[in-house]
Parts: structure tokens; C-alpha cells; sequence
């Protein structure tokens, strides 16, 4: 039995985007504040190596966070990938921990 994809789903229905709240908007910024204050005390250490967020290399002088499981990211990466996961994005270790 085959059956026809336009039956089970809607493409329309899938490509909108859900309307947000004030509630989403202060749930987001709490967010945006736990991660700022994560970051800021994470360590800053110069590294050799890149971000694997962005897959750019760290500036000379320009130290990067180490985040608890050891590696290290651009500030500014990791600060936005921890306001949307609270794990390393290479191991899956938790961030807040440590």
C-alpha cells in the first residue's frame, strides 16, 4: 500500500514559523543571562587550535573559554551555543558542571 506524502504532511504547516510570546521572549533572555554568566567564569586560555563552533582559528593573543570537559571555544561562540544546549558541542559533556 502506498500512500501519496501531500496525506501526511504539510509542507505550508511545517515552513511556519510559531508565533512567540512574552513569555518565550523572557524565557529567552533568562537563557541568554544563565549563558553569560556560564561564560564568564569559565577560564580564558590561549589556545593553538580553532573553534570548532565557527571553524575559525583564535587570533594570536586572543585567549578562547575553556569550558569544564577540557575544550576550548571563541567567547562568543560558546556563549551561544550554551543559550540554546547546556553541553560541550564536541563531546556532549554538561557545561554547568564542574
Amino acid at each position: 500500500m502506498l500512500i501519496d506524502i501531500d496525506e501526511v504532511f504539510d509542507l505550508d504547516l511545517a515552513m511556519t514559523l510559531p508565533e512567540y510570546s512574552n513569555t518565550d521572549q523572557m524565557n529567552r533572555q533568562q537563557l541568554d543571562t544563565t549563558a553569560e554568566e556560564l561564560i564568564e567564569g569559565m577560564p580564558t586560555v590561549v589556545s593553538g587550535g580553532g573553534c570548532a563552533i565557527c571553524l575559525e582559528g583564535f587570533r594570536l593573543g586572543v585567549g578562547g573559554k575553556r569550558i569544564p570537559c577540557g575544550h576550548v571555544f571563541h567567547s562568543n561562540c560558546i556563549a551561544h551555543w550554551v543559550s540554546l544546549h547546556n553541553s560541550c558541542p564536541l563531546c556532549r559533556f554538561s557545561v554547568s558542571s564542574g
